[in-house]
């Protein structure tokens, strides 16, 4: 239960979700400092010795598996009443399942370019898997969609085990393993399961991001359905769900090869304008809407994390900064003023609320409307004193731990939400949503503060940029006012907003 410890080590935070063969819970490592997810083996699965020899089988096997889109499991132990558990990796995002509800509720097909992203990235997983296991479950359930569009598979070989066991309980009465409306003919049929079997489960994922069908719901051709799909995208699908394993793609690579092949049919977005398509006179600095803040002497920067290392004191000049994130509105009046391309999900009913957070800006965007609007973006140091303040605060808000009433986050409610609907949240000089809802761009390169220090030319020099604040996604962890993460600038994500500030001297000059 929430609040134990596991073999002197993990701390049991949350019950995150249960299968058939166990129970997962997030919790504290605390060896390592880090969450990760536990996965308990269900008491029944105890009495039948040949599904708990499988299973601990196929976790050794998935403790070998190391790829960028698989969750690694750490470590296979038990305990102290010998019942089997595997740490592994925390999955962060959502699930691929939530992501296709978002669609259907906003009554809109997901973008091809984005289904055959998706695809890529689990076809990718598997060219490296089946070389040493089937994952025989693949559905979207088990697909998690992380804030930066990487895809992670969960669950490898985990059905073989479920197999064993219902081989020995269901009598005379065989019962399909997996999930019965992804699971190819073969399987179906109680028929041997090859690498072929995860490549049909596989085109079925591809169709339902296509049609929002899901298998259950009937076959419609995806040509019926919609009319910009390309011919050699449906061909790549109509191989990969032949009824006859043999006459399906020979492997992983084989299809996913085929699948970028069609993807050369969608021209690719019209490349990030830096500047408006009109010359625009920037606005005269106006600080309405904004908080002014005194600067001076702070902490920045945590020891406890490697990325956040090392804690050390920064002074900042006097700023303003704006009270909420961009809105979709203010957004709107820079785009008829200037003609700048219209970001990422603009249409989106999901994000195009006007008084949502804009998102979908790359940080060019945001600095084009930045230098619009008389601002700039703040410094990670301008930044994190917002936030944190004088007084080393955890949260912006204190040192209360976040819940639903301070910030957007966790997943709860889906989508970023209106920008003041968490005042309760705000900071003591009253900027809001400085945790959660939309992570923020800043001037910053992701770089090691160290290195910044020591060699400002060389960290100006790194790709990405910092972004902080977390996000509507986001687990607890980060929402501390010290958490920073990397985008590259191209990045246009539906978890990425942007706020302004304006320097005192940049006022006064």
């Amino acid at each position: 239960a929430a609040g134990e410890t596991v073999s002197g080590r993990y701390r049991l935070i949350e019950k995150i979700g249960e299968g058939g063969m166990g129970i997962v819970f997030r919790a504290l490592d605390g060896l390592t400092d880090e969450e990760v997810a536990l996965k308990f083996m269900r008491p029944a699965l105890l009495a039948n010795e040949k599904a708990l020899r499988m299973f601990l089988q196929e976790a050794q096997v998935s403790r070998k598996l190391r790829h960028e889109n698989i969750i690694a499991v750490h470590d296979i132990n038990f305990t102290p009443d010998g019942l089997p558990y595997i740490s592994m990796e925390l999955a962060r995002g959502r699930s691929l399942r939530k992501v296709l509800n978002e669609y259907r509720r906003a009554r809109r097909y997901p973008d091809v370019r984005f289904a055959v992203r998706v695809t890529d990235q689990i076809l990718a997983a598997l060219a490296y898997a089946h070389r040493f296991v089937v994952h025989r479950d693949i559905k979207p359930e088990n697909i998690f969609v992380e804030p930066n569009e990487r895809i992670k598979l969960l669950d490898f070989g985990l059905a073989r085990a479920l197999e064993e066991l219902e081989k020995d309980s269901a009598g005379p009465k065989k019962r399909v393993v997996g999930t019965f409306a992804y699971a190819a003919p073969e399987q179906k049929a109680f028929k041997q399961v090859t690498a072929a079997t995860d490549l049909y489960a596989v085109g079925l994922v591809l169709r339902e991001l296509l049609t929002l069908r899901t298998p259950m719901e009937g076959a419609s051709p995806v040509e019926q359905v919609r009319r910009d799909v390309a011919p050699s995208l449906l061909e790549t699908l109509r191989r990969a769900l032949e009824g006859d394993p043999a006459a399906r793609w020979p492997s992983a690579e084989a299809f996913r090869e085929s699948l970028n092949r069609a993807k050369s049919a969608y021209h690719p977005p019209t490349p990030e304008i830096l500047v408006p398509a009109r010359p625009v006179a920037p606005r005269k600095a106006d600080t309405s809407g904004m908080v002014f803040l005194h600067g001076g002497h702070f902490l920045m920067g945590s020891d406890a994390v490697r990325e956040q290392a090392p804690e050390q004191e920064v002074e900042v000049g006097p700023f303003w900064m704006d009270i909420y994130p961009v809105t979709v509105a203010q957004y709107a009046r820079y785009l008829k003023e200037t003609g700048a391309p219209e970001p990422r999900f603009w249409r989106d009913a999901l994000y195009s609320g006007p008084d949502q957070p804009v998102v979908g800006v790359s940080w060019q965007e945001a600095l084009a409307y930045a230098k619009w609007a008389g601002k700039t973006l703040p410094t990670e140091a301008q930044w994190e004193f917002a936030a944190r303040g004088q007084e080393n605060r955890r949260y912006p808000w204190g040192n209360t731990p976040p819940n639903a009433s301070l910030c957007n986050y966790g997943d709860h409610i889906g989508t970023p939400s209106v920008v003041f609907l968490h005042e309760e949240g705000q900071t003591p000089e009253g900027i809001v949503d400085l945790a959660g809802n939309v992570y923020e761009w800043t001037l910053d390169p992701f770089v090691p503060y160290e290195l910044a220090r020591r060699n400002p030319e060389t960290a100006a020099k790194y790709p990405q940029r910092s972004v902080r604040g977390g996000c509507w996604q986001s687990p607890p962890e980060e929402l501390v006012t010290t958490f920073r993460r990397g985008f590259f600038p191209e990045a246009r994500e539906n978890t990425l907003g942007f706020r302004c500030v304006i320097p005192a001297d940049l006022l006064n000059s």
